[in-house]
């Protein structure tokens, strides 16, 4: 049924199949299905928000799926690093705050009551939880696919501080691995939507008289996007294996990397059909373009774990 429902009532839908309750049981299992299937059907909302704050076990942060809905504020797209600042520091005992806030939001079709800020208090980390009004907010379409869900937010509002020092780090940090998981499976599903399309095209195509697909260059363009598939496929599933920070976001680079090479290799070998609007290739592009730059692009988070293997912290994560 979930599968079936159009791009606006996949929230619903979601619910009704039980996805909330199958998340807090078997989170691998219900990462895995959604996130393959929103890479498929492409719906008008994202449920990375949802995997994140289930990550942090904070039952306050996991609403019923019908009620208004916390969402989280993630660094704009492109970069990982926290882009909201907390400007006010607490007034009182009770946490009260001014933040100014800056980064990526998905504004889906569930009602929004509140948002989750990861802030900066000068060097140190906060999470901040402010009411969620339209007028005190800057909000507009972010990338190219309007469609996503996906929202550039801006403004400075009151909030109230809810964590802070070592406790608001391992939060972030939770929230930014169950992300990277999702994140990676859906672009694995978008590479793999792109990929078929184009070894479909390319064998039922012909040019001199044999299929595209016969010359070799077509051939070794195929096969190089196969090796990255290979390659994110399994650093997705090995993700779950290891506790430690690194391996989802080896995982997220590998499938943004994945997502890359199909983006250009296939979009090349459907020729003038992948340009056009009528085609589906661009659907997948246009989503994977915005999802391959959220919480970091594979070229930043690639530094990222060079610069950890540098300083000689990096674990053994789970063979690949």
């Amino acid at each position: 049924m979930a599968a079936s429902a159009g791009p606006d009532a996949w929230p619903a839908a979601v619910a009704d199949f039980g996805w909330h309750e199958l998340l807090e049981e078997d989170a691998e299992t219900a990462v895995s299905i959604l996130s393959d299937l929103q890479g498929r059907f492409l719906p008008h909302t994202s449920f990375v928000d949802d995997v994140a704050l289930a990550a942090t076990s904070r039952t306050d942060w996991n609403r019923h799926p019908e009620a208004p809905v916390t969402r989280t504020v993630f660094p704009g797209l492109g970069t990982a690093r926290v882009g909201s600042i907390l400007t006010g520091g607490p007034a009182t005992d009770s946490g009260d705050c001014t933040v100014a806030v800056a980064g990526v939001v998905s504004m889906d079709p569930r009602a929004t009551s509140s948002l989750l800020v990861p802030a900066l208090d000068g060097s140190a980390l906060a999470i901040v939880t402010v009411p969620f009004h339209d007028e005190d907010l800057t909000l507009e379409p972010a990338g190219i696919e309007p469609e996503s869900g996906w929202t550039r937010v801006a403004g400075t509002v009151a909030g109230k501080i809810v964590a802070t020092g070592a406790e608001a780090a391992d939060l972030w940090q939770a929230m930014r691995g169950a992300a990277y998981r999702a994140l990676a499976y859906e672009l694995n599903s978008i590479g793999r939507e792109m990929l078929a399309a184009t070894v479909e095209h390319v064998s039922s195509r012909k040019q001199f008289g044999r299929e595209l697909g016969s010359f070799q260059a077509v051939k070794h363009a195929l096969a190089d996007t196969r090796v990255w598939q290979e390659c994110a496929e399994l650093a997705a599933d090995a993700a779950w294996e290891s506790d430690t920070p690194q391996a989802p976001i080896l995982a997220k680079t590998l499938s943004g990397r994945f997502f890359r090479s199909a983006a250009e290799n296939c979009q090349q070998l459907l020729g003038g059909m992948g340009f056009t609007w009528e085609h589906s290739f661009h659907r997948y592009l246009r989503r994977g373009l915005i999802l391959e730059q959220l919480l970091g692009t594979s070229a930043e988070l690639r530094a990222e774990l060079g610069a950890t293997v540098k300083s000689g912290d990096m674990p053994v994560l789970a063979p690949l």
